[in-house]
């Protein structure tokens, strides 16, 4: 959920309630402007505690829920590394690859794509779908790591 759409979420509430932007900016100790920019969805930022106090005032909670993110990271992720490439790189060879840290030369140039256009949540959630008990996300961020640095990719994530 994005601040537009939690500000969406506020201003239904406040109206269910009947009240004010006024009543609610000073029961938050804000300005009406800024209760006004936040139902709008115009308010670039807005601290945590102060949208909690609206938000409090309101009866709404800030409860975290996964998000419905990528599904099939893994293949979303191969797809995305081998667009330019006539080798295709599988899911299960992304998969492998992440697991044992070693990468083909052929299919280094899909992983340099991968670690430096790829959609960071698509990398981050394939991390996570290779990853088990024996081998842990921990252990795949450090081979991403290791080829981010032999190969120097341009983002610095890594």
């Amino acid at each position: 959920m994005n601040l537009a759409q939690i500000g969406e979420e506020i201003r239904n509430k406040r109206v269910q309630l009947d009240l004010l932007q006024e009543q609610v900016a000073n029961l938050a100790g804000l300005s009406r402007v800024t209760v006004n920019q936040l139902e709008n969805g115009t308010l670039n930022d807005i601290g945590y505690n102060k949208l909690k106090a609206v938000m409090e005032i309101l009866g709404l909670d800030m409860t975290t829920a996964k998000s419905s993110g990528v599904k099939n990271a893994l293949t979303v992720a191969a797809r995305s590394a081998s667009t330019s490439y006539r080798d295709v790189l599988t899911p299960e060879m992304l998969k492998s690859m992440l697991r044992s840290g070693q990468a083909p030369a052929r299919f280094q140039p899909h992983l340099m794509v991968l670690l430096d256009e790829a959609p960071v949540p698509v990398v981050v959630q394939a991390i996570a779908e290779a990853a088990t008990p024996d081998v842990p996300a921990k252990k795949i961020m450090k081979n991403l790591n290791h080829w981010a640095k032999q190969w120097q990719v341009c983002r610095t994530i890594w």
